[in-house]
């Protein structure tokens, strides 16, 4: 009986040392870059970031966490003329998709949905602020949804709030 419960306590603990860890908060900072400012996971930092350059000239940051599987980019655009802001980010996010959610506001775009064969979710936005447009996508595994669903919230309030 004692090695019974021996054994049923170190299943409940292996069980739940996944929920206490899930239950930290999550650390976050600020990143200025491309022209706006937002709130992102400091594990973002702690991944692969790279200068998002266009004909020689940066226009943002592409950041990578391979521990988590997901990319964020936050880059403004060099506009032509006429253009909407969710034209922009449509370009931006994945060719081969199924958008879910759309906004077309003269100064506000913004785009939801997975890709084609379904194992990844994007969300992007660009805003249109004193003819300049700045935006950010972010693409994550689907199994991942739960997790990375309040974070996409936070981020887009964040780049909202601080246009």
């Amino acid at each position: 009986m004692k090695s019974f419960l021996g054994v049923l306590a170190l299943g409940l603990w292996v069980v739940s040392s996944p929920l206490a860890a899930a239950e930290e908060p999550m650390k976050w900072t600020e990143s200025i870059s491309g022209g706006s400012r937002i709130e992102i996971p400091i594990f973002f930092e702690d991944g692969d970031t790279r200068e998002l350059l266009t004909n020689g000239k940066s226009h943002g940051t592409a950041f990578f966490s391979q521990e988590y599987g997901v990319y964020l980019r936050q880059y403004r655009i060099f506009d032509e003329p006429g253009k909407r802001p969710f034209e922009y980010i449509s370009e931006k996010t994945s060719a081969e998709r199924r958008v879910t959610y759309k906004i077309d506001k003269p100064s506000l775009g913004a785009i939801s949905g997975t890709t084609a064969d379904g194992t990844r979710i994007f969300y992007g936005m660009c805003q249109k602020r004193q003819g300049t447009t700045t935006c950010f996508d972010i693409s994550w595994n689907k199994r991942d949804q739960g997790m990375f669903k309040p974070i996409v919230e936070r981020i887009a309030r964040s780049f909202r709030r601080h246009r």
